[in-house]
């Protein structure tokens, strides 16, 4: 067989998905596997997708990625090798610890790509994966910096870079609202129907759609989402549901929201343009984005008017800057009156805070203070290790030292790369004080739970505050502390603490924030006593009242609906 011969024939096998054959050819033949970096990619690529790979396998299948890149770091294959390398390395990583070195590897050879392939969008894409994976903030920053001054024209890149930039101090408010505004010409319009010239007067009702991308698998946003859709009034709304989620049977989660009384759409598999027509086919009303950054290639469905009223709601605490949201909800914990023109759209500012928990199905109990049986005080933070910013670090360890013998419970929603984090507590020398939980011990939402029971005290990110950890450990009796930011997303924490009614663990900066720590683990009884308020207050709090929410979310929805005239 000839080299041609043997390419010819590997490619066709990959192109069959016969990766057994495939590996079994190239192995035969290792003269041309060696001298061929797209043969070694391909042969990666196939040990990878194989049935029934073994660890050998997943090792091999990296090693030929990196083997790739050396011997062509300025080749189109030696790029698609490194790509390779990081996208599986990343996958595998996240279910086994192990593989975690050849990302280490791979954060090194990064710089080199670049020399060669500077602009290569598939290479920015995996460098944003592969230095979040790795919590190197100065790095992720570098690149969203890049993608987002360059002539990229990727709605993926452009979204998920200006939803990242939430994670650092790096940028004000306004730059978030420009560069947000700038960038919405790079989400081009769908054709939509003129909307005078759809009937909406023969509804009875007003017909209010939701879309969404995480209706699945115990979602955060299901908690939110769940009471609304149970309380709200169908007398006066027609609810429908657009969801690019998996549709699945035994996904108990999405189950229970179907028998909400809603009309579900699933549009997993639908173009931007068919869930358009959709949506104008059933003559929604009000249409609420569920997506913002957090899902940029379905979120070009708002940059056009598909329905009367465009509002943003929960999924993304920032704005997308597009002329064509008409409101977005918040609190006035939230967004100042003064700053309301730096965010798309009017501010629909609910009564007391701008989302309620439905809480969950598990009996509570009043959760005693860890260190009263111990000596040890224990903080503690379940939030995903991507909001732990480096001055978030900096803060926590200044509160371990200040503490003695204390320790802080960290357990990550998201798969980063736990060494790196325990290096830069190292190198504030609290490393040994530091607990991480693997989060794969905990795919149980009531597992999770119980971890709340280990600590004393919670602690906050910033400026990305936690949301559903917070409202999770308040449900659980455990008070959170938490510091005033700058916008809407860094706020978060002061609106559920300032609804919460619990005094004392809302500070108005980073040594502010340092100090009540520290003044709560020296005053136990108090804490003890707050932990006691919590377990008997927070359920009739703004936090919890999910059928007095929903009253206040249905009665600006129609507000709005009626400023519309009805839309007659």
């Amino acid at each position: 067989m000839t080299k041609e011969d043997l390419i010819n024939q590997v490619k066709k096998l990959f192109s069959e998905k016969k990766y057994e054959e495939l590996i079994e050819l190239v192995e035969k033949n290792q003269q041309f596997k060696n001298n061929n970096l797209e043969i070694i990619n391909l042969l990666g690529i196939s040990k990878f997708l194989k049935k029934n790979r073994s660890e050998e396998d997943i090792r091999s299948c990296l090693q030929s990625f990196e083997e790739t890149f050396i011997k062509g770091e300025n080749s189109i294959h030696g790029i698609n090798g490194l790509i390779n390398l990081i996208i599986i390395g990343i996958r595998v990583s996240s279910g086994d610890k192990k593989y975690s070195s050849y990302l280490i590897n791979a954060g090194k050879h990064y710089p080199l790509a670049e020399k060669y392939f500077e602009k290569d969008e598939r290479l920015l894409n995996a460098g944003l994966a592969l230095f979040e994976f790795l919590l190197d903030s100065d790095k992720q920053k570098e690149i969203i910096k890049k993608i987002l001054n360059s002539n990229s024209k990727s709605i993926f890149l452009r979204g998920r870079s200006l939803f990242m930039k939430n994670y650092f101090y790096e940028w004000s408010q306004e730059e978030h609202y420009e560069e947000a505004r700038s960038n919405s010409i790079f989400f081009p319009k769908l054709s939509t129907k003129n909307l005078e010239k759809i009937n909406y007067n023969h509804q009875k009702k007003i017909s209010l759609g939701f879309l969404s991308n995480d209706l699945e698998k115990n979602h955060s946003i299901i908690f939110f989402l769940t009471d609304v859709l149970k309380n709200i009034n169908k007398e006066k709304f027609d609810v429908h549901i657009f969801s690019f989620a998996q549709e699945n049977l035994e996904d108990n989660s999405q189950t229970e929201l179907k028998k909400l009384d809603v009309s579900w759409h699933t549009c997993r598999d639908l173009s931007n343009q068919k869930v358009v027509d959709l949506i104008q086919e059933k003559k929604i009303k009000i249409l609420i984005d569920m997506l913002g950054f957090t899902s940029p290639e379905r979120l070009q469905i708002l940059n056009s008017r598909v329905a009367p009223l465009q509002v943003s709601w929960l999924a993304y605490c920032n704005t997308v800057g597009f002329e064509t949201i008409d409101y977005q909800f918040a609190d006035k914990n939230l967004i100042y009156e003064n700053e309301k023109n730096l965010y798309s759209g009017d501010i629909l500012y609910l009564p007391n805070i701008w989302n309620s928990h439905s809480g969950f199905n598990f009996k509570r109990s009043l959760n005693q203070l860890p260190s009263s049986d111990n000596d040890k005080f224990v903080f503690g933070s379940l939030n995903n290790f991507r909001k732990i910013s480096d001055e978030t670090i900096d803060a926590w360890s200044s509160i371990l030292k200040k503490v003695d013998n204390s320790a802080l419970i960290l357990k990550s929603s998201d798969y980063c790369n736990e060494n790196i984090l325990l290096e830069k507590f190292d190198s504030n020398n609290v490393k040994d004080k530091i607990i991480i939980y693997d989060r794969s011990n905990y795919k149980n939402k009531e597992d999770h739970l119980n971890l709340y029971k280990k600590i004393d005290l919670a602690l906050d990110t910033f400026p990305y505050n936690g949301v559903t950890t917070t409202f999770e450990s308040l449900w659980m009796n455990v008070p959170v502390v938490s510091i005033k930011g700058y916008n809407f997303n860094s706020r978060c924490g002061e609106s559920i603490l300032k609804n919460s009614k619990i005094k004392g663990f809302l500070a108005d900066d980073v040594n502010k924030y340092i100090e009540l720590a520290v003044f709560w683990s020296n005053n136990k009884e108090k804490l003890s006593l707050v932990r006691e308020e919590l377990y008997n207050n927070i359920l009739n709090s703004p936090l919890f009242d999910t059928k007095k929410f929903t009253k206040h979310f249905s009665d600006a929805l129609e507000k709005i609906y009626n400023s519309k005239n009805g839309f007659e």
